[in-house]
């Protein structure tokens, strides 16, 4: 039986009951923006506090864990090159628990990098001190690693927009539009006035991973977005549920991406639909022809998994008065089933997997403006515009960790037969063959994770992250962004209909990354240089690898990067 944990009274979430779509309506708003209290230029300086609050998000008071006291807590923004300063307090009640601030995305700084193995939590009551540069611009966020799951379903988590020199001019030019929103994804489950546990002990729910039942967008339920008519809207997507895949649709309209995690692209993607893709034979890596994959969700849609972040543009190309839904729709990542054939339990891809029912989570409403019509196309030029690319990592004389010497994802799930003829289900997750998660109270003393990698700054690596299992994972690296290069679907083992063939897709584009979504059965293959952005070492120590399904990683699907000045 579950104890209370401080002021929240955590009641066993159900992941099986479809989502409730509130008849609450609220005007769109943003984040609030993060006072800035170092008149310098170059520097950033805020407080950032972790306490209760009741808020009526749901249409009821309910009582959360907050960034100072709003869901999501306040953006932070800066620009690329800013040097940033949090002051953090744990104002989390007496009987709760300590905590401490992951800077997701955050490059190079290991002292501030939040973990369970660089910094001892913050105990209640206590403060820690937050310093790094914003050395690289995109859409960032951060929230706790200590107890992480619980954390971020009871609304400890807020954006960081890093800005890159380029977007006013980019602007003035009309290649970026001037309506520039942060958009937070995310989702909770309340019940009786409390947010409900996600440190659950069903099995089936660890494996498939806790969804909320009422879905966030900047922490309102289906909120109204006005946007000018016949102009257009940027949208910064940020990713911050614990398990939710976040399938964004406009219907009739297009998502155009022209940035994401790590700044902006050099051209304008219009994602989804089918690619072409080289089968060979994963024996002898001959090539046997070309395939459509289909990629899962439509073209002009965008797939978020937890963690992962987007810059979008919508081109509102309609009449003052029109209402556009933005919509949520399931995305078939391989939410597992069991059920019995025979005398046998069979696991497998959940019946519903996929085909749950859509849904609004918020609405474009158009307005009257004098804004210029915009216009945008899959391949128009965005830092090309300005003479700039992002340009590729050097990866002369890179370490190969490819096969066993990467990283694999790995996940089992089991039925065992009581003595009293009852059924009882277990899960495992690992990385590379075991299962490992730190101490939360031990820090930078405790042993290394048994499968920790080990590199040098400096160093490059064409490192590959597979994915051995039959659902889709969001992999995350702490500390260095990296360029994916190749994906590759490996055929499923327990297919007895594959022709044992794989199939490559090379990325055609370069951008930098931090999480990415890996298919069941598939390989990410990614550059990474190993840059220590001070010079001093900073970027030296024990970086975290993991699923940023949390459940996942709080169970096992975690290890390290441990880097050596």
């Amino acid at each position: 039986m579950r104890s209370h944990l401080g002021m929240l009274v955590f009641l066993s979430a159900c992941t099986g009951k479809e989502a409730i779509t509130s008849p609450h309506v609220a005007e769109f708003v943003q984040p609030p923006t993060l006072d800035d209290q170092d008149p310098d230029d170059g520097r950033f300086s805020g407080q950032i506090t972790a306490a209760p609050a009741t808020l009526e998000i749901t249409g009821d008071p309910v009582e959360f864990l907050t960034f100072n006291g709003s869901i999501p807590g306040p953006q932070i923004r800066v620009k690329a090159g800013d040097q940033v300063a949090i002051h953090f307090t744990n104002g989390l009640p007496d009987d709760m628990w300590d905590t401490a601030i992951h800077w997701h995305g955050i490059e190079g700084y290991n002292s501030s990098d939040g973990t369970p193995v660089s910094q001892v939590a913050t105990a209640v009551g206590d403060s820690f001190d937050y310093e790094f540069t914003a050395t690289r611009a995109g859409i960032y966020w951060y929230h706790p690693h200590h107890r992480g799951a619980q954390a971020l379903f009871s609304g400890l988590y807020g954006p960081l927009i890093v800005e890159d020199p380029a977007e006013a001019e980019l602007t003035s030019l009309g290649i970026l539009p001037a309506d520039d929103r942060v958009v937070v994804l995310s989702d909770t489950w309340t019940a009786g006035g409390v947010v409900t546990s996600a440190e659950v002990d069903d099995a089936m729910e660890i494996m498939n991973g806790t969804e909320g039942r009422d879905l966030l967008v900047n922490g309102q339920v289906d909120p109204v977005l006005e946007v000018g008519a016949n102009s257009a809207v940027r949208l910064r997507l940020i990713n911050s549920s614990i398990t939710r895949f976040w399938r964004l649709s406009v219907p009739d309209h297009v998502l155009s991406r022209v940035g994401g995690e790590g700044g902006l692209l050099d051209r304008v993607r219009v994602e989804g639909g089918t690619i072409e893709g080289e089968r060979f034979d994963p024996e002898t890596g001959e090539s046997v022809g070309t395939v459509e994959v289909d990629l899962g969700y439509a073209r002009g849609e965008i797939v978020l998994a937890p963690g992962e972040r987007a810059d979008v543009v919508l081109v509102t190309d309609g009449q003052p008065g029109e209402e556009w839904s933005l919509r949520w729709e399931d995305f078939a990542r391989g939410r597992h089933g069991m059920w019995m054939e025979g005398d046998e339990m069979v696991m497998g891809d959940a019946e519903d997997d996929g085909t749950r029912p859509g849904e609004e989570v918020a609405r474009f409403r158009l307005v009257e403006t004098d804004a210029d019509p915009f216009t945008i196309a899959e391949g128009d030029p965005v830092l090309l515009a300005v003479d700039r690319t992002v340009g590729q990592i050097d990866a002369t004389g890179a370490l190969e960790w490819f096969g066993a010497e990467g990283t694999t994802l790995d996940e089992q799930m089991d039925m065992i037969q009581e003595e009293n003829g009852s059924w009882s289900m277990t899960t495992w997750f690992g990385m590379n063959g075991e299962s490992w998660h730190p101490d939360h109270h031990m820090g930078a003393d405790q042993e290394e994770a048994p499968t920790a990698k080990h590199a040098a700054l400096g160093d490059v690596i064409r490192w590959e992250v597979h994915n051995q299992s039959m659902m889709a994972h969001p992999y995350h690296l702490h500390g260095f962004s990296y360029q994916p290069y190749e994906l590759v679907y490996w055929p499923d083992p327990e297919d007895e209909a594959s022709d044992g063939t794989a199939v490559r897709v090379p990325f055609t584009w370069d951008e930098y990354q931090d999480t990415s979504l890996l298919p069941p059965f598939s390989s990410v293959f990614f550059t990474v240089k190993l840059n220590d952005p001070e010079g001093n070492g900073s970027a030296a120590g024990r970086w975290m690898q993991h699923c940023h399904i949390l459940q996942h990683g709080e169970n096992g699907m975690m290890s390290e990067l441990v880097v050596a000045p």
